[in-house]
């Protein structure tokens, strides 16, 4: 897929989706940014919209707001995600609810919506949704994580469900990241004990996956795809 004048949705745009947002500007795209709270966490590009993505009416409003602004939908890059901790003691239904609804639930939503509408495109690819799960549903899931854990594992059935219910016309594929950007309170121990973990032995930076999502929206014969990035951690 050619990006230059394509349509795409960007939920989750903060940190590493900035990155993601500068390519698929610079490559000519125009950009729909879904925030929840500021809209400074949807950066400076695009059009700017305020969204639960885990409500049915939210996610058909940023759908119908794209179509509106620029008469079609190309692509989703949906990142969205709630990151909770949740010590045993303190699992309960809602701590559940919340990273399912706002992990899984939402892609399913946007998988539906948005997928709805690419398939009313012309041509023989008429659009590309990237979904975003986690290396460590692939090899070791984070203890204290279990909600967040299961909605990441549950993307990785949805991408392959997407994939299989919207070809030949839409593909979908799904990014796993690792070690990518080092979080804000992490220590000095508890970093030296990330690199020791990963065979590259460094954080990979944002733009690795904006690459990965690059060769995802202009690849036409990949779909069902999980595209780890992540330094070698899984096979540590």
């Amino acid at each position: 897929m050619d990006l230059k004048n394509k349509t795409f949705i960007l939920t989750g745009a903060a940190r590493i989706g900035q990155n993601v947002a500068e390519m698929l500007n610079e490559q000519g795209a125009n950009l729909v940014m879904t925030y929840f709270r500021s809209p400074q966490e949807a950066g400076a590009l695009g059009v700017r919209i305020q969204a639960d993505v885990s409500k049915e009416e939210d996610v058909q409003r940023v759908v119908e707001t794209a179509k509106k602004e620029f008469g079609r939908i190309d692509g989703l890059v949906h990142m969205a995600a709630t990151y909770e901790r949740v010590p045993w003691k303190e699992l309960n239904e809602d701590a559940w609810t919340r990273s399912m609804d706002t992990i899984a639930k939402s892609a399913f939503l946007f998988g539906k919506i948005a997928g709805d509408e690419m398939l009313r495109n012309k041509g023989e690819i008429k659009g590309k949704i990237i979904l975003f799960s986690d290396w460590s549903v692939l090899a070791r899931p984070y203890q204290e994580y279990l909600p967040y854990n299961v909605a990441k594992t549950a993307i990785i059935g949805i991408t392959k469900s997407l994939a299989k219910e919207l070809a030949p016309s839409v593909l979908v594929n799904c990014i796993a990241p690792g070690p990518i950007l080092k979080p804000p309170d992490l220590t000095e121990a508890e970093e030296q004990e990330v690199f020791e973990k990963t065979p590259l032995k460094r954080w990979g930076g944002a733009e690795e996956i904006t690459k990965g999502v690059r060769y995802l929206l202009e690849a036409d014969f990949v779909t069902g795809h999980v595209l780890t990035i992540d330094g070698g951690r899984t096979i540590a």
